[in-house]
Protein backbone atom coordinates (compact mmCIF):
# COMPACT_ATOMS: atom_id res chain seq x y z
CA UNK A 1 0.00 0.00 0.00
CA UNK A 2 2.97 2.25 0.92
CA UNK A 3 4.51 1.40 -2.40
CA UNK A 4 1.06 2.49 -4.31
CA UNK A 5 1.02 5.62 -2.05
CA UNK A 6 4.47 6.67 -2.90
CA UNK A 7 4.39 6.10 -6.49
CA UNK A 8 1.09 8.01 -6.88
CA UNK A 9 2.44 11.39 -5.01
CA UNK A 10 5.30 11.17 -7.09
CA UNK A 11 3.69 10.96 -10.32
CA UNK A 12 1.69 13.85 -9.15
CA UNK A 13 4.69 16.02 -8.04
CA UNK A 14 6.51 15.14 -11.60
CA UNK A 15 2.99 17.05 -13.15
CA UNK A 16 3.39 19.53 -10.90
CA UNK A 17 6.98 20.50 -11.40
CA UNK A 18 6.57 19.86 -15.51
CA UNK A 19 3.39 22.25 -14.88
CA UNK A 20 5.70 24.63 -13.19
CA UNK A 21 8.57 24.31 -15.61
CA UNK A 22 6.34 25.63 -18.75
CA UNK A 23 4.95 28.30 -17.18
CA UNK A 24 7.96 29.59 -16.07
CA UNK A 25 9.37 28.89 -19.43
CA UNK A 26 6.10 30.92 -20.88
CA UNK A 27 7.19 33.86 -18.68
CA UNK A 28 10.59 34.03 -19.80
CA UNK A 29 9.40 33.77 -23.58
CA UNK A 30 7.10 36.53 -23.12
CA UNK A 31 9.34 38.77 -21.36
CA UNK A 32 12.14 37.86 -23.84
CA UNK A 33 10.11 38.77 -26.81
CA UNK A 34 9.18 41.96 -25.26
CA UNK A 35 12.64 42.78 -24.98
CA UNK A 36 13.43 41.87 -28.61
CA UNK A 37 10.44 44.27 -30.13
CA UNK A 38 11.97 47.31 -27.52
CA UNK A 39 15.20 46.53 -29.48
CA UNK A 40 14.14 46.61 -32.92
CA UNK A 41 11.94 49.48 -31.88
CA UNK A 42 15.24 50.88 -30.95
CA UNK A 43 16.88 50.13 -33.99
CA UNK A 44 14.08 51.66 -35.94
CA UNK A 45 14.63 54.75 -34.40
CA UNK A 46 17.98 54.60 -33.90
CA UNK A 47 17.65 54.64 -38.36
CA UNK A 48 15.34 56.94 -38.33
CA UNK A 49 17.78 59.27 -36.37
CA UNK A 50 20.89 58.80 -38.80
CA UNK A 51 18.99 59.58 -41.57
CA UNK A 52 17.98 62.41 -40.55
CA UNK A 53 21.06 63.67 -39.41
CA UNK A 54 22.77 63.64 -42.64
CA UNK A 55 24.36 66.69 -44.30
CA UNK A 56 26.50 67.97 -46.86
CA UNK A 57 29.19 70.52 -45.82
CA UNK A 58 29.39 73.30 -48.69
CA UNK A 59 32.85 74.43 -47.82
CA UNK A 60 33.39 76.30 -51.30
CA UNK A 61 29.81 78.00 -50.68
CA UNK A 62 30.81 79.59 -47.21
CA UNK A 63 34.38 80.21 -48.91
CA UNK A 64 32.42 82.44 -51.39
CA UNK A 65 29.87 83.91 -48.89
CA UNK A 66 30.04 87.53 -46.94
CA UNK A 67 31.36 85.37 -43.76
CA UNK A 68 34.50 84.51 -45.59
CA UNK A 69 35.40 88.46 -46.67
CA UNK A 70 38.20 88.99 -46.33
CA UNK A 71 39.52 85.42 -46.93
CA UNK A 72 40.10 83.57 -43.47
CA UNK A 73 42.76 80.93 -42.32
CA UNK A 74 42.45 78.70 -39.09
CA UNK A 75 44.54 76.49 -36.93
CA UNK A 76 41.87 74.44 -36.91
CA UNK A 77 38.30 74.66 -37.73
CA UNK A 78 35.35 72.90 -36.31
CA UNK A 79 32.45 72.26 -38.96
CA UNK A 80 30.00 72.49 -36.15
CA UNK A 81 30.90 76.26 -36.51
CA UNK A 82 29.05 77.00 -39.90
CA UNK A 83 27.14 73.91 -40.73
CA UNK A 84 24.57 71.50 -38.77
CA UNK A 85 25.14 67.94 -38.58
CA UNK A 86 27.84 65.65 -37.60
CA UNK A 87 30.82 67.91 -36.22
CA UNK A 88 34.46 67.24 -37.82
CA UNK A 89 37.74 69.14 -36.78
CA UNK A 90 39.73 70.39 -39.75
CA UNK A 91 43.26 70.61 -39.52
CA UNK A 92 46.17 71.16 -41.81
CA UNK A 93 49.98 70.55 -42.53
CA UNK A 94 52.77 71.30 -45.04
CA UNK A 95 56.27 69.59 -45.31
CA UNK A 96 55.38 67.71 -42.02
CA UNK A 97 54.91 71.05 -39.74
CA UNK A 98 51.32 72.45 -38.51
CA UNK A 99 49.63 74.68 -41.40
CA UNK A 100 46.89 76.72 -41.77
CA UNK A 101 43.02 75.27 -43.01
CA UNK A 102 42.30 78.51 -45.78
CA UNK A 103 39.32 78.92 -47.03
CA UNK A 104 39.96 80.60 -49.84
CA UNK A 105 37.14 82.48 -52.51
CA UNK A 106 36.51 82.98 -56.30
CA UNK A 107 34.99 79.09 -56.44
CA UNK A 108 37.43 77.29 -54.54
CA UNK A 109 36.80 75.75 -51.17
CA UNK A 110 39.55 74.24 -48.74
CA UNK A 111 42.76 74.77 -49.39
CA UNK A 112 46.34 74.84 -47.03
CA UNK A 113 48.03 77.55 -46.32
CA UNK A 114 51.42 77.69 -44.89
CA UNK A 115 51.74 81.24 -43.60
CA UNK A 116 49.24 84.38 -43.18
CA UNK A 117 49.87 88.10 -43.33
CA UNK A 118 48.29 88.78 -39.86
CA UNK A 119 49.76 91.81 -38.34
CA UNK A 120 51.25 92.62 -41.30
CA UNK A 121 48.13 93.79 -43.13
CA UNK A 122 45.24 92.92 -39.96
CA UNK A 123 44.02 90.49 -41.56
CA UNK A 124 44.87 86.80 -41.71
CA UNK A 125 45.14 85.92 -45.34
CA UNK A 126 47.68 83.58 -47.49
CA UNK A 127 51.08 85.25 -47.54
CA UNK A 128 51.52 84.34 -50.42
CA UNK A 129 48.75 84.54 -52.08
CA UNK A 130 49.14 81.41 -54.83
CA UNK A 131 49.94 79.56 -51.27
CA UNK A 132 46.48 78.37 -50.58
CA UNK A 133 45.22 74.84 -52.48
CA UNK A 134 46.22 71.77 -51.62
CA UNK A 135 49.87 71.82 -53.64
CA UNK A 136 50.30 68.59 -54.73
CA UNK A 137 53.90 68.64 -55.67
CA UNK A 138 54.84 69.33 -51.97
CA UNK A 139 53.23 67.65 -49.12
CA UNK A 140 49.90 69.53 -47.81
CA UNK A 141 47.75 67.44 -46.42
CA UNK A 142 44.15 68.32 -44.94
CA UNK A 143 43.11 66.13 -41.71
CA UNK A 144 39.63 65.23 -41.07
CA UNK A 145 38.98 63.97 -37.15
CA UNK A 146 35.92 62.74 -36.00
CA UNK A 147 34.10 64.59 -32.88
CA UNK A 148 31.39 61.74 -33.09
CA UNK A 149 30.79 58.85 -34.69
CA UNK A 150 30.01 59.79 -38.32
CA UNK A 151 29.99 58.16 -42.05
CA UNK A 152 31.99 60.47 -44.64
CA UNK A 153 29.66 59.75 -47.87
CA UNK A 154 31.72 61.78 -50.51
CA UNK A 155 33.70 64.28 -50.96
CA UNK A 156 33.90 66.72 -53.67
CA UNK A 157 37.38 68.34 -55.13
CA UNK A 158 37.96 70.89 -57.59
CA UNK A 159 41.16 72.64 -59.32
CA UNK A 160 39.51 76.00 -60.33
CA UNK A 161 42.28 77.97 -59.56
CA UNK A 162 44.55 75.67 -61.97
CA UNK A 163 44.57 75.63 -65.92
CA UNK A 164 44.86 71.59 -65.49
CA UNK A 165 41.78 69.57 -65.50
CA UNK A 166 41.03 68.15 -61.90
CA UNK A 167 40.63 64.66 -63.48
CA UNK A 168 44.59 64.69 -63.95
CA UNK A 169 44.66 64.66 -59.77
CA UNK A 170 45.42 61.21 -58.10
CA UNK A 171 44.46 61.06 -54.33
CA UNK A 172 45.36 59.18 -51.54
CA UNK A 173 42.46 59.49 -48.86
CA UNK A 174 42.21 56.45 -46.08
CA UNK A 175 44.89 54.38 -47.15
CA UNK A 176 42.94 53.88 -50.66
CA UNK A 177 44.62 55.18 -53.67
CA UNK A 178 41.77 57.32 -55.92
CA UNK A 179 42.24 58.27 -59.96
CA UNK A 180 40.35 59.17 -62.86
CA UNK A 181 38.46 56.00 -63.25
CA UNK A 182 36.80 57.08 -59.30
CA UNK A 183 35.90 60.41 -59.98
CA UNK A 184 32.22 61.36 -61.10
CA UNK A 185 32.07 64.67 -62.79
CA UNK A 186 29.60 66.60 -60.19
CA UNK A 187 29.27 69.61 -57.71
CA UNK A 188 27.30 70.64 -55.04
CA UNK A 189 27.86 74.60 -55.87
CA UNK A 190 29.87 76.44 -58.51
CA UNK A 191 31.26 74.57 -61.45
CA UNK A 192 34.49 72.09 -62.08
CA UNK A 193 34.43 69.25 -59.29
CA UNK A 194 34.58 65.46 -59.21
CA UNK A 195 32.59 63.59 -56.78
CA UNK A 196 34.55 60.88 -54.61
CA UNK A 197 32.02 58.04 -53.08
CA UNK A 198 34.05 57.51 -49.62
CA UNK A 199 31.58 55.35 -47.29
CA UNK A 200 34.17 55.88 -44.18
CA UNK A 201 33.10 55.17 -41.08
CA UNK A 202 34.67 56.65 -38.49
CA UNK A 203 34.82 56.56 -34.19
CA UNK A 204 34.80 59.58 -32.43
CA UNK A 205 38.71 61.01 -31.98
CA UNK A 206 39.72 59.19 -35.26
CA UNK A 207 40.36 60.53 -38.52
CA UNK A 208 41.14 60.79 -42.64
CA UNK A 209 43.65 62.31 -44.32
CA UNK A 210 42.79 64.01 -47.89
CA UNK A 211 46.29 63.57 -49.56
CA UNK A 212 47.17 64.74 -53.32
CA UNK A 213 49.26 61.98 -55.13
CA UNK A 214 49.87 63.97 -58.36
CA UNK A 215 48.18 66.61 -60.33
CA UNK A 216 47.22 70.16 -60.10
CA UNK A 217 46.90 72.38 -57.27
CA UNK A 218 42.85 71.80 -55.67
CA UNK A 219 40.48 72.80 -53.19
CA UNK A 220 37.94 70.34 -50.98
CA UNK A 221 34.81 71.98 -52.21
CA UNK A 222 32.51 69.72 -49.87
CA UNK A 223 31.71 66.55 -47.67
CA UNK A 224 28.61 64.55 -47.46
CA UNK A 225 28.60 63.09 -44.11
CA UNK A 226 25.81 61.08 -41.75
CA UNK A 227 26.03 60.04 -37.96
CA UNK A 228 26.25 56.79 -37.05
CA UNK A 229 23.63 55.80 -34.66
CA UNK A 230 24.79 54.38 -31.05
CA UNK A 231 23.83 50.71 -31.13
CA UNK A 232 20.88 51.79 -28.74
CA UNK A 233 18.78 48.10 -29.66
CA UNK A 234 21.77 45.89 -28.68
CA UNK A 235 22.20 48.04 -25.52
CA UNK A 236 18.40 47.90 -24.81
CA UNK A 237 18.65 43.39 -25.26
CA UNK A 238 21.32 43.26 -23.19
CA UNK A 239 19.76 45.34 -19.99
CA UNK A 240 16.62 42.89 -20.75
CA UNK A 241 18.86 40.10 -20.61
CA UNK A 242 20.05 41.42 -17.41
CA UNK A 243 16.89 42.26 -15.94
CA UNK A 244 15.22 38.24 -16.68
CA UNK A 245 19.07 37.16 -14.71
CA UNK A 246 18.00 39.57 -12.37
CA UNK A 247 14.29 38.06 -11.62
CA UNK A 248 15.77 35.01 -11.76
CA UNK A 249 18.41 35.14 -9.15
CA UNK A 250 15.40 36.59 -6.46
CA UNK A 251 13.00 33.89 -7.40
CA UNK A 252 15.80 31.90 -6.45
CA UNK A 253 16.54 33.59 -3.17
Amino acid sequence: MRAIVSSLLGRICDRFVAAWAAKCVYKVRGNLMKVFKAAACAAALGCAGSAASAATYDFKAYANSSENNPEQGFLSFDTSSVFEGPSLTVTASKDGKEAYVYMDRNNAGIGVCGELLGEADGTNTCDPASDDGINIPLTEILTFTANTAIEIESIWINSNHDTRDIKETVWEIYGVTYDADDFDTDSVSGTGDIRIDLNIKLLAGEFFNVDGVKGPNSYVSALSVSAVPVPAAGLLLLGGLGGLAAMKRRKKA
